[in-house]
């Protein structure tokens, strides 16, 4: 039997990815113990010396590639957890690492369960180690983003940026010291682009920045407060995420 740990800042992840091993996989896999802080990763690691770490791609204050570069020693397997399929996904296929997307499949968490079985422990270190070499350091902490405009790409630093608001194929950005921009990019591009720096698509037309956010009003669906007092609708099918994030901050 395989023994793992779950590491996801979302309580809800978390206790569905746990009920899932214990439900279908009880002979093959043992959860020792799980956590929604990913700063207390490395002791629980360290104390249950895990098979399998299932980890979380994108958590505040760290993400999953910052918690594992932290460790001294990666002697266990990772399966990647994402509900962004973007975000590093390429590196890790170069690689060979396993991820799920949630919401989680049962059929997928049992290839990879299975891919850990048949995968000597130390060869499971080694690849992951071989994707931190392929990860550069700052996948995720770049400071600023190409924005290309007429027939000039400014560099902006992303703590710059409020929010951006879709314009059918254009998006507008808003920053907070200097004017408006109107790009030829979607909204989705920005999306894929900005999510892993604390940015998170409120509705369909807006993408905010968490940490230009001064306020919620708890009226009709809900409406975020932005900084300069914008204030922006949130979609009921966004709601509950939006929400999470926001008693994160």
């Amino acid at each position: 039997m395989l023994t793992c740990l779950i590491i996801d800042d979302e309580q809800p992840c978390v206790d569905t990815l746990e009920l899932i091993l214990k439900m279908k996989f009880p002979e093959l896999v043992k959860v020792l113990a799980s956590t929604t802080k990913p700063k207390l990763a490395a002791g629980l690691i360290d104390t249950h010396q895990p098979d399998i770490l299932f980890l979380d791609v994108e958590m505040p204050n760290m993400t999953g590639v910052e918690l594992l570069r932290s460790l001294d020693h990666i002697n266990f397997q990772v399966i990647f957890t994402t509900a962004h399929q973007q975000y590093a996904l390429d590196a890790i296929k170069l690689n060979a690492l396993d991820y799920l997307l949630k919401p989680i499949s049962v059929g997928e968490l049992s290839v990879a369960i299975n891919k850990c079985i048949s995968r000597k422990q130390q060869q499971g270190s080694d690849l992951v180690n071989a994707f931190l070499q392929q990860v550069k350091p700052a996948a995720n902490t770049i400071k600023r983003i190409p924005i290309p405009s007429n027939d000039t790409t400014q560099f902006v630093p992303v703590n710059e940026i409020i929010r951006v608001e879709s314009q059918s194929n254009y998006s507008n950005i808003y920053f907070t010291s200097r004017p408006k921009l109107l790009v030829a990019r979607t909204l989705k591009e920005f999306e894929d682009q900005l999510l892993p720096f604390g940015f998170i698509r409120v509705h369909n037309s807006h993408l905010i920045n968490l940490e230009h956010v001064i306020g919620y009003k708890n009226v009709d669906g809900g409406y975020i407060i932005m900084q300069g007092n914008e204030v922006i609708e949130i979609s009921r099918r966004k709601k509950q995420e939006v929400l999470q994030r926001l008693n994160k901050l």
